[in-house]
């Protein structure tokens, strides 16, 4: 056979070699984790915390655009008025 293969060679980890030695493994009792604590109220905090910092990015550009669509709404009323025709008609 190509590739060295010579046959089963055991099940995952009772490969035939040596067997291990030195490693230590730690765990913690599924009774003593509270994997959940504190979790509901440093979400609340960290979310105000972090909406606050971004605030500055999100609340100057939609006011400005808000600003910009109000007046120029306001400026196609008036140049679609009675009073504004005259000065429809030098832009066009």
């Amino acid at each position: 056979m190509t590739g060295g293969h010579h046959g089963y060679m055991g099940w995952w980890g009772d490969m035939g070699g040596p067997k291990q030695r030195g490693i230590i493994t730690y765990s913690v009792s599924p009774y003593a984790q509270k994997p959940f604590a504190g979790a509901f109220q440093n979400a609340i905090f960290n979310t105000f915390r972090r909406m606050s910092s971004q605030a500055f990015y999100v609340v100057l550009p939609a006011g400005l655009l808000i600003y910009v669509i109000n007046a120029a709404k306001q400026r196609n009323a008036y140049l679609y008025s009675k009073a504004g025709r005259k000065d429809l008609e030098a832009l066009l």
